[in-house]
């Protein structure tokens, strides 16, 4: 609890800080652009949203004066496991697996410059609270995240740290190509690390069982077209900051955008991930496909494939697949509701530790309290063809409820 209290005592006195100085500058400045929760109901929170204004009045004070970009955010997120599990933990779960925990979910800080002219750019990602310490990346390489090793297992993490460069006005065809070299995240999956750029509050199977979260490494982007965007990478292998097997791993990934209601990305990864082993090789396919068949109504449908040398339960080769649905829809421009099917075989038992295929559906919905802070409550379903779900003291059982609720301060 002395954590949750010094992390949102931080974020607390730097954005009252930031809002205060803010305010009587938000007022000369021109009108922010329209914001849909005011003018409602609930206009008795207005003054609060005139404070919000003022925030990201200074966020742009600072953008202009220096170029770099200032992102706040503070999560704080509930879930109850109807299982009870007595180590506190949802079976198969990766950055929402705490059944009864008041402890912070997230909060973070971004730093954004882009490049100019011969200036590199930067991107700088820190993160607190529970999530932080789920999405751990093995700084040093010894292919576990133990205590004693630096950053991985406490609950802050650099989630991104990186240097950008992108040619621009050369008056060549390279101009738009772009090379980051750093820690960054995945190219791969439908869903992030930040439980507000999701549509779920809770992440999929596919998120934290079929793909990494993070990479380490060099990647150059090009745009062939203004519709086709393609990338290639060099990196130090999935969720590791120095390689564990001091081989590296390549990814490519493609983005074409049809049109602005059909995009389409896909990411292909192969290399040696096994620690100390080189010559064992995993290979990942992920494919995401984004449809707006109507304004309100958003579908995005990811699938993946993987295979990897030696690491089935019986020591053969193994093969991990998986297929997510989301669909979220917008009632209003303040209400939403998100609905996620989902189908993961872990066919040789390589990332459940069991061979069984898992299922889950999840219901989420979303209310804008004001335009930065938001609400969720979710009701999701867990099962498969295997006890692997714990239930009450020591028991395994064939599924799990939770419903969850959070609550977010966003400021991107």
């Amino acid at each position: 609890m002395r954590t949750s209290r010094t992390i949102a005592a931080l974020l607390a006195a730097l954005v009252w800080t930031i809002g205060a100085g803010g305010a009587a500058r938000a007022e000369e400045e021109a009108a922010p652009p329209p914001d849909p929760t005011r003018g409602q109901w609930d206009s008795f929170l207005d003054g609060f949203r005139d404070f919000e204004d003022g925030i990201t009045g200074v966020q742009k004070d600072i953008e202009d004066a220096s170029k770099i970009h200032i992102g706040a955010a503070y999560v704080e997120g509930y879930e109850w496991n109807f299982n009870r599990p007595a180590s506190g933990i949802n079976s198969l779960r990766s950055l929402d697996p705490d059944h009864n925990s008041g402890d912070p979910a997230a909060g973070q800080l971004s730093f954004l410059r882009p490049s100019e002219g011969w200036i590199p750019g930067f991107g700088l990602k820190l993160l607190f609270g529970r999530v932080a310490k789920r999405s751990k990346a093995d700084w040093n390489g010894n292919g576990s995240l133990a205590v004693g090793d630096t950053f991985e297992k406490n609950s802050f993490e650099v989630q991104e740290a990186y240097l950008q460069y992108t040619l621009a006005d050369t008056g060549t065809p390279l101009d738009g190509l772009s090379v980051k070299g750093g820690k960054w995240v995945t190219t791969a999956g439908a869903e992030v690390i930040e439980p507000w750029l999701n549509y779920n509050y809770s992440r999929s199977f596919l998120f934290g069982l079929a793909i990494p979260f993070t990479h380490t490494g060099v990647m150059a982007s090009y745009p062939v077209t203004d519709k086709l965007t393609l990338g290639f990478a060099g990196i130090a292998g999935w969720d590791n900051v120095n390689d564990n097997n001091q081989s590296p791993s390549f990814l490519g990934n493609a983005v074409y955008n049809f049109s602005d209601q059909l995009s389409l990305a896909a990411t292909g990864i192969y290399g040696p991930e096994q620690t100390s082993n080189i010559g064992r090789k995993r290979a990942l396919g992920d494919i995401v496909l984004t449809v707006k068949p109507v304004e309100p109504l958003t579908l995005v449908m990811n699938y993946d494939y993987a295979q990897e040398d030696n690491a089935s339960l019986d020591g053969g080769n193994a093969i991990w697949q998986g297929f997510s649905m989301i669909a979220n829809y917008n009632f209003t421009d303040r209400f939403s509701m998100a609905l996620r099917g989902e189908w993961f075989d872990d066919h040789d038992g390589a990332r459940t530790g069991a061979r069984q295929h898992l299922y889950e559906g999840t219901a989420t919905l979303k209310y804008l309290i004001t335009q930065h802070l938001y609400t969720r409550f979710e009701l999701r379903r867990d099962s498969g063809n295997s006890k692997t779900f714990e239930e009450g003291n020591g028991g395994l059982a064939k599924g799990q409820t939770t419903i969850g609720f959070d609550v977010g301060w966003v400021f991107n």
